[in-house]
């Protein structure tokens, strides 16, 4: 059975739209609010703006990093440690760049080609606070300390280290085997020298200090 169409009144037609009446009130609420909406759209862009540069200042940063860096390698490759130092130094001022990490690295090294093992030992101490993730540069970092404690006749410190480092996944998991076990025999501990040799001949049978 067919309905009959509903028949429209003059208040029907005369009343305003649902999509006109929002749309309206909308533009009503811009309009009226249009400084806040301004200033609002304005803190996005700037915000936009400072991720943008930052980004782009981070990257800037990390090329001239990486320059410098290269200098000071070449300084510290070619017997120039005094001036490697300096150049380490400065390279360290890039702190939000990885190359500042390795530059104390490297600093330390030219501390002890300059045979200043107090001086190395700071810097190495300053690079394990810095690099507090177990990563390969706290790798190096320990096993140089450690192996630097050793020289210097400081096995109680050193065999820690070594310890340390050789938990740690990394490549340099069986030099810290052997160093910790020669600092225990220092230590005059053999029951620990011992364990860590036999952890050396299971973890590494084939390998050349085996």
């Amino acid at each position: 059975m067919a309905h009959a169409s509903k028949r429209l009144s003059r208040r029907d037609i005369r009343r305003p739209d649902q999509f006109v009446t929002l749309t309206g009130r909308f533009f009503h609420f811009v309009t009226h609010y249009k400084t806040h909406f301004i200033a609002a759209a304005a803190a996005i862009i700037i915000i936009l703006l400072g991720l943008w540069g930052w980004e782009a200042y981070g990257a800037r940063q990390n090329r001239l990093a990486a320059r410098e860096y290269g200098s000071a390698l070449s300084l510290y490759h070619e017997g120039r440690y005094p001036q490697a130092v300096d150049a380490f130094v400065r390279l360290r001022s890039y702190s939000a760049s990885p190359y500042s990490r390795l530059a104390i690295l490297y600093q330390a090294k030219s501390y002890l080609a300059l045979e200043n093992p107090v001086k190395a030992a700071a810097t190495l101490e300053e690079l394990l606070q810095r690099e507090r993730k177990e990563t390969l540069l706290r790798q190096i970092g320990l096993l140089t300390l450690a192996s630097l404690q050793e020289r210097t006749g400081r096995c109680k410190e050193a065999v820690s280290r070594f310890a340390e480092a050789e938990k740690i996944a990394g490549p340099f998991k069986d030099d810290a085997l052997l160093g910790e076990a020669r600092c225990s025999l220092q230590n005059q501990d053999p029951k620990g020298a011992l364990a860590s040799y036999r952890q050396y001949l299971t973890s590494y049978p084939g390998g050349d200090r085996a």
